[in-house]
């Protein structure tokens, strides 16, 4: 009897709040995403009004920059003026709830007064009715989404959310978060309340100035373009996890627009290679892998002459390669940079400074799969093109680091140079 009660127990708590929360949270299913073909990312505030966002909204009117706050309409009620300044300044008012409590700890029948309240007294305040919401954390429970819908305004998430609030994180730390993985579309979460958030405040500016760096715009919600694509969320949500767990580093262009090229620190996969120079390269030796910026490949591979675009892209970004590898410390001890690629164009490689390596075995078919996928997300012509990539194998690039500095190192000299 008991068992059948703790049954039934778990199985309503799984459909009122787990299964909810991992469509809509997790999954962010119907939530607002930013377009990967626009040079944009959302800066967005959680849990304010509160004594350091006098000195936010400072940064961001120095800087000239518009950005959406989500505020806990009970906090609204203490800091009035805040939100009318917020909106003097063109800032996007967003609802974080009308209370900061979690939606695991609502009843569903409570979530519409909850939502509503909100809503009503930050439009009291501020004299705007908020279009945008974030649930506390995140978390939905089974009407979370469905209320959220019925009263017209859109649920918004993050991609990128450095935990600024933690009192181990440095401004330092926060920044270099954000931009190694600031991409176009994405939705940064910070927080100007809840607390003291003097690190975010010292780690603004520097962060404005680097997804600016990145070619990317800072932007409030209202002004994103949406991307439609569920799937591309989804590949988004996996890129950044790798981008994260391997510490790629985004290489910003000189030239602007999108970065070409990221680099991330790993050791020689394969056996001995032997270089043409005569040099050994043996397994386990330190190694800058080269990763391609998916949104630089998507746009240039949107015009038939994109190979050759592609090719000029490459040639330019590896000066700015040669430029950040001299001046990291991260990258002192590298032998070699390279990567795997599909693309086919030897001569093109060769000149260029790289030498191919045939690769076979589980290694070459798991990252064929892998490219092709790739190719056919971030190409142009999407699955269209698919069967001309299925002709192709991956071939590993190698160039020695030495190589790099004596070809593309920028050099102080200005004859040289």
């Amino acid at each position: 009897m008991w068992g059948m009660i703790v049954t039934g127990f778990i199985g309503l708590w799984m459909i009122v709040y787990l299964i909810p929360d991992l469509i809509w949270h997790h999954l962010q299913w119907g939530a607002i995403f930013g377009s990967r073909d626009h040079h944009q990312i959302a800066l967005t505030f959680d849990d304010g009004p509160g004594p350091d966002t006098t000195h936010i909204l400072q940064i961001l009117r120095e800087r000239n920059v518009q950005a959406t706050f989500f505020v806990v309409a009970e906090r609204a009620r203490q800091y009035p003026e805040l939100l009318k300044t917020m909106a003097a300044d063109g800032h996007e008012i967003g609802l974080h709830g009308y209370s900061h409590r979690s939606m695991y700890l609502f009843w569903p029948w409570n979530v519409s007064r909850e939502i509503r309240q909100g809503l009503e007294t930050i439009e009291a305040i501020s004299g705007t009715r908020p279009v945008s919401y974030r649930p506390p954390w995140g978390h939905h429970n089974i009407l979370t989404a469905i209320i959220a819908r019925r009263l017209g305004i859109r649920r918004v998430l993050w991609s990128i959310a450095p935990d600024d609030w933690k009192h181990d994180k440095t401004p330092e730390s926060i920044k270099r978060y954000v931009t190694q993985l600031a991409h176009p579309g994405g939705i940064v979460v910070l927080h100007d309340g809840g607390g003291t958030r003097q690190n975010t405040v010292q780690a603004l500016g520097p962060i404005i100035d680097g997804v600016r760096e990145l070619g990317l715009s800072p932007v409030s919600v209202s002004e994103l373009e949406r991307d439609p694509s569920e799937f591309r969320r989804w590949w988004t949500w996996w890129e950044l996890r790798f981008t994260r767990s391997w510490d790629i580093d985004t290489i910003p262009s000189s030239g602007g627009g999108d970065p070409v090229l990221r680099l991330g620190l790993t050791s020689f996969p394969l056996k001995t290679v032997v270089l043409s120079s005569g040099k050994k390269i043996v397994r386990g030796q330190p190694m800058g892998e080269i990763h391609f910026g998916n949104p630089a490949l998507s746009r240039l591979s949107a015009t038939h002459t994109g190979g050759l675009r592609a090719f000029h892209a490459v040639l330019r970004s590896l000066t700015d390669l040669a430029g950040f590898v001299d001046h990291s410390e991260k990258y002192r001890d590298i032998t070699v940079i390279g990567g795997i690629t599909l693309l086919d164009a030897s001569s093109a490689i060769e000149k260029l400074g790289f030498e191919r390596i045939n690769i076979s075995g589980p290694r070459k078919w798991s990252m064929w799969i892998y490219l092709i996928l790739l190719m056919a997300i971030y190409h142009a012509n999407g699955w269209q093109i698919l069967r001309r990539f299925l002709r192709l194998h991956p071939v590993l690039l190698l160039m020695e680091r030495d190589t790099l500095m004596k070809r593309y190192l920028r050099s102080t000299s200005p004859r040289r140079a």
